[in-house]
C-alpha cells in the first residue's frame, strides 16, 4: 500500500536502509518484497509477512535474487526464530500497524545477536504540536482504510523507553530513518 502511495513512498530510502547489511538478516513486515532488491551484502535474508497474499508476492521477488531468502507467514509479535539468530533486523513501515510495539521489541531484542542492530524507516508522531493534534484525529479513521496504520504513534520514545539506544540518520517531517541497539539489560541487585 505505502510504496504505491507517493506520500509515503520511501523508494530513496529503501537502498539506504538495507544495501550495507552483512549477515544474518530478518526484515519484518517485507510486504510484497519492496526492500529485497536493495540487499547486497546479507549472506542469507529472512522475511515475515502476516498477509499470505504479499508474502507470496515477495517470494516472487526473492527468487530473482542472488541471496538466499525465506519468507515466512508470521506476525512480528511472535517471530518464528530461535533466540540471537540475526545480525540485522529491518523494518519499513511496519510499527505503524503492528498490534504491540512493546512486544514486538521484545522479540526483536530476543532474535537479534548481541550486538545486532535494528534498522527502520518508519513515520512517526509529528513533533509539531498542531500535526500531532491533526495526524491523532485522523489515526481512528485512516487506521480501518491504512492495514491498522496509526498515524501518530511515538516510536522514537517507545523505543528508548524500551532500553533501545536510537540513532536518526535522517528525518523528513514524520518519517525517520533510524537505528536501534538494545542496551544490556540491568538486573536489581539484592541488598
Amino acid at each position: 500500500m505505502f510504496s504505491r502511495n507517493p506520500i509515503c513512498r520511501p523508494s530513496r530510502w529503501r537502498p539506504n536502509l538495507v544495501k550495507e547489511l552483512r549477515g544474518a538478516v530478518l526484515e519484518i513486515g517485507v510486504g510484497e518484497g519492496e526492500n529485497l532488491p536493495y540487499y547486497r551484502q546479507a549472506s542469507q535474508i529472512w522475511a515475515i509477512e502476516p498477509d499470505s497474499e504479499r508474502a507470496a508476492k515477495a517470494r516472487r521477488v526473492a527468487e530473482t535474487l542472488t541471496i538466499p531468502v525465506t519468507i515466512d507467514v508470521a506476525g512480528a509479535e511472535k517471530l518464528p526464530y530461535p533466540d540471537h539468530k540475526f545480525d540485522h533486523v529491518v523494518s519499513s513501515l511496519v510499527f505503524c500497524s503492528v498490534s504491540d510495539q512493546r512486544q514486538v521489541l521484545q522479540e526483536v531484542r530476543r532474535v537479534l545477536k548481541p550486538g545486532g542492530v535494528l534498522h527502520m524507516v518508519e513515520h512517526v508522531r509529528p513533533n509539531n504540536r498542531l500535526l500531532a493534534w491533526l495526524f491523532s484525529a485522523v489515526t481512528p479513521w485512516w487506521r480501518k482504510i491504512a492495514f491498522n496504520c496509526h498515524l501518530d504513534r511515538p516510536t522514537i520514545d517507545v523505543l528508548r523507553e524500551q532500553g533501545w539506544q536510537v540513532i536518526v540518520h535522517r528525518r523528513i517531517a514524520m518519517v525517520v530513518r533510524m537505528s536501534a541497539t538494545p542496551l544490556p539489560r540491568v538486573s536489581p541487585t539484592l541488598v
